[in-house]
């Protein structure tokens, strides 16, 4: 008795495909790329794809772009000393490990400061403690802090004694 087997049928693919494939991966800038995604768009036109391959070929392109788009993380600051850490998500930083965690009131008069301390003292008013409900994504770290309402005098005592960090957003 004779058994058949199968060899599984390798799909082909144009060298074109493959050689720009390779391209697109090797792209340092954004001008390289952009000029390999018009040259795609050419060769496309020439005939030079077999079917599927040139919208392929785009997809991994713009996957490539947003890639190179993304900033370079940066290792966190350390917090040692009192005082505020700033940090920029938008530049890649990222949060130092703080004991609390401030923003500025809307007008500017106050700020709002999240913490796992009880805080009391002249100037610094309790709001709330966050529960689960109060975040988005449940499991938040925050589930169980404190929130205040502290004015600017109150918040200069509290960087004297506190780590503090502070999101710095890009205008």
């Amino acid at each position: 008795m004779a058994k058949i087997i199968r060899f599984p049928v390798r799909e082909q693919e144009s060298v074109a495909y493959g050689n720009y494939t390779q391209l697109i991966e090797a792209a340092l800038s954004k001008e390289t790329l952009n000029f390999y995604m018009e040259c795609i768009e050419e060769s496309e036109k020439k005939g030079h794809f077999i079917e599927g391959e040139s919208e392929k070929l785009l997809e991994q392109g713009r996957k490539r772009r947003l890639e190179m788009a993304k900033p370079v993380q940066t290792e966190k600051e350390v917090a040692e000393s009192p005082g505020v850490y700033c940090y920029t998500p938008e530049m890649g930083q990222r949060k130092p490990d703080c004991q609390m965690e401030a923003s500025r009131g809307y007008y500017g008069k106050h700020w709002y400061i999240d913490t796992p301390l009880s805080l009391k003292g002249r100037g610094i008013t309790f709001l709330k403690k966050y529960t689960d409900n109060d975040f988005y994504m449940p499991g938040n770290y925050r589930v169980g802090w404190n929130e205040y309402r502290v004015t600017d005098r109150a918040f200069d005592k509290l960087k004297e004694q506190y780590t503090i960090s502070q999101r710095c957003y890009l205008d």
